[in-house]
């Protein structure tokens, strides 16, 4: 174990996250999926938004092509060969590194494929070294075991039998996915052991995320447990515990006894209007929910990611830098989806064109409405055929329709174009500390307009953000917020729509 350094206490805090899911970003070797070294060209063009932290989707072994879902890897300690290489990723680490950045993997141990080796031990006997590393059950009464979890658990789990091992299999969705126990000791001595080895590659953190469906204090008849509080503090304790620069990130909505440093929040709806005041409670409740839990914890907010509808197919693309503005602003940790930045919608995938396991499951007819395709299309470069995402002849994913004219290349050096508004607004974090210490105030929330002060007792002034995100103009006056020692107001971000009146 290398020796400990002094710790950055605080780089978490002030690091602007992106999110890049790795098969649709970049693809380097021409067969349409994008891949680690596809990543390390684009290192200077992700350097150039201002964010800090690079968070790379999973990219581990997996049986299925180029879609890499969590919870399918065959292993975990090798990088897909569609996405690249134990090589690559080093290379890739080193690179991040030297540019100040750093570097984070999604994780989520909580199943496996049923082609990974653990699985395929743990089902050739009851008496293995891997017999208890999935969830285990005898038939009762003829048919799949019998629980004590809550009606609502219940209906989220599944049972397929083995022949081999005549039991049966816990299962959340997608059979070939089964659940894994984590009552097992040594199941969780290996998952220890897997943080260690990306640990040793350079790795800065880990997402733990979708753990929200895997709490609970229920158990089958024979007593397999899914995972604790406690297998959870086991993994950040070794994480924090290999440097004091090194962090486990749980994001998700997880109880309040994860001693975690960050939890997330979606800033928007799924469902329903975008409203000033929609947004505004959702701040206001989610650092209150941060704050009483725990004093490490720190709020962490993301308007999308892989398996939500975009913002621009949501709510339209006049609100992105609004959105952005505020998310930028708020007090905690914002991160980024990859494409948000230029307002890049939805692809229309159809079922033929489908990668999504769930959805194909559903079917031709109901595939859409679990679909995660869609918000995983490409990354538009420029216009040029497929978008400069590859120079073979066919993407993974369908583009999105419009990538001709919304791409990075259209939106360079543009000063009205998000890309542009979107390095403001990041630029300007980065070099204000209030945005990323200071306390937080609202002081306005309407149907269509929210706005917050950052302020701190030991500056003489404040950040405010107004942001409006109705369908008509607002006028507002922010002098009546600032009290009458207040002189003058500079503006250091704004979209287009705003017009400034003295």
């Amino acid at each position: 174990m290398p020796k400990r350094c002094p710790k950055e206490r605080t780089w978490y805090q002030q690091n602007v996250m992106y999110k890049v899911y790795v098969p649709s970003y970049k693809d380097s070797d021409g067969d349409g999926i994008g891949d680690l070294n596809g990543i390390l060209s684009k290192l200077d063009y992700i350097a150039s938004l201002n964010v800090k932290t690079l968070w790379l989707s999973s990219l581990y072994e997996a049986p299925t092509t180029g879609i890499k879902p969590n919870g399918m890897e065959s292993n975990f300690t090798a990088v897909d060969s569609k996405l690249g290489t134990t090589a690559d990723l080093s290379a890739l680490i080193r690179a991040v590194h030297k540019k100040k950045m750093k570097i984070m993997l999604d994780f989520l141990p909580t199943a496996t494929s049923n082609n990974n080796s653990w699985f395929i031990e743990s089902r050739s006997s009851l008496d293995n070294a891997k017999s208890n590393w999935y969830v285990w059950e005898n038939p009762y009464n003829g048919g799949p075991p019998r629980v004590n979890w809550s009606s609502t658990e219940n209906n989220n789990i599944h049972w397929q039998y083995d022949n081999l091992r005549q039991q049966y299999y816990m299962y959340y969705d997608i059979k070939e996915r089964p659940e894994l126990n984590f009552k097992s000791s040594s199941l969780r001595a290996e998952i220890k052991r897997i943080f260690s080895y990306y640990l040793k590659l350079g790795i800065d953190a880990f997402n733990i995320h979708g753990m929200e469906w895997h709490f609970g204090s229920g158990s089958t008849v024979n007593g397999n447990v899914r995972p604790s509080f406690s297998v959870l503090s086991e993994w950040n304790t070794q994480v924090a515990g290999y440097t004091d620069t090194k962090y486990t990130f749980l994001v998700g909505q997880v109880p309040n006894d994860i001693n975690a440093i960050t939890v997330s929040q979606s800033l928007l709806p799924n469902n329903g209007p975008l409203t000033g005041t929609g947004i505004a409670n959702v701040v206001s409740n989610w650092i209150a929910t941060v704050s009483m839990s725990s004093p490490n914890r720190y709020p962490h907010w993301m308007l999308r990611n892989q398996a939500k509808t975009r913002v621009a197919a949501s709510f339209g693309r006049q609100y992105i830098d609004a959105l952005n503005f505020i998310m930028m602003t708020l007090p905690g940790v914002p991160s980024s989806y990859y494409g948000e930045e230029i307002g890049m919608i939805d692809s229309t995938v159809s079922y033929a064109q489908t990668r999504d396991p769930l959805a194909l499951l559903y079917g031709p007819t109901n595939y859409a409405t679990v679909s995660q395709d869609k918000t995983r299309g490409p990354m538009a470069w420029n216009s040029t055929t497929n978008a400069d995402f590859t120079n073979g002849t066919s993407t993974w994913l369908p583009l999105a329709s419009d990538y001709s004219t919304v791409n990075v290349a259209s939106q360079v050096g543009s000063v009205d174009s998000n890309l542009e508004r979107y390095k403001n607004i990041t630029a300007f974090r980065a070099s204000e500390d209030l945005l990323k210490t200071g306390n937080y105030s609202r002081v306005m929330a309407t149907n269509e307009v929210f706005a917050f002060f950052r302020y701190s007792s030991s500056k003489s002034y404040v950040v405010m953000t107004v942001a409006n995100v109705g369908a008509t103009s607002q006028n507002v006056d922010i002098k009546q917020y600032y009290g009458t020692s207040a002189t003058t107001a500079t503006v250091k971000a704004a979209t287009s729509y705003m017009t400034q009146k003295n």
